[in-house]
């Protein structure tokens, strides 16, 4: 069964094609094959990234005073007891 192509113009620096072009030649892979196999990769790897690398890479530090409120609250996070949210219960 064969796969139909698309044809897609990308535009890029000079220097940018040169490199990529250079890397693919020396790997034996043709221009686009890297770019496809490259942009599959991180793809790939983006979706497979869990929460807490997520977390560490996307968001900031909480505030010491937020840091004291939630504390204030005497949370226990180790207690899994608890009713599941639907997205409707929050809306």
């Amino acid at each position: 069964m064969s796969v139909k192509s698309v044809r897609k113009h990308i535009t890029l620096a000079e220097n940018e094609y040169q490199v990529i072009y250079d890397f693919a030649l020396k790997n034996g892979f043709t221009f686009s094959e890297l770019l496809r196999q490259s942009a599959l990769n991180f793809i790939k790897k983006s979706e497979n990234i869990d929460l807490l690398d997520y977390m560490n890479a996307n968001l900031s530090a909480i505030s010491q005073e937020e840091r004291e409120e939630l504390d204030a609250l005497d949370i226990d996070f180790n207690d899994l007891n608890g009713v599941e949210l639907r997205v409707e219960d929050v809306l």
